[in-house]
């Protein structure tokens, strides 16, 4: 009676807007200004580059560079982390 409903291929936009989701949340947290905010930024882009590691791991080709981001990304997120104990 009904036809099955099968997800639809996510478009190109939508797998760009994902990526987005953590490059954003990245550089709000690399260009806060009030220290007391970037604990809380660093927490969110680490959730949102977990979330985004997970959908890459499903798909491994063409993902090279993003994945190269992400490592520098954490790094850098590291060095914040660490600068604002000072």
């Amino acid at each position: 009676m009904f036809a099955p409903i099968t997800p639809k291929p996510k478009s190109q936009s939508t797998r760009h807007n994902v990526k987005q989701d953590w490059e954003k949340l990245y550089r709000a947290a690399i260009i806060e200004s009030d220290r007391s905010k970037v604990p809380k930024r660093i927490e969110n882009t680490e959730a949102a580059i977990r979330k985004r590691s997970r959908r890459l791991s499903k798909i491994p080709a063409h993902s090279e560079k993003e994945r190269e981001a992400i490592t520098r990304a954490l790094h850098i997120l590291s060095l914040l982390r660490t600068r604002g104990r000072d």
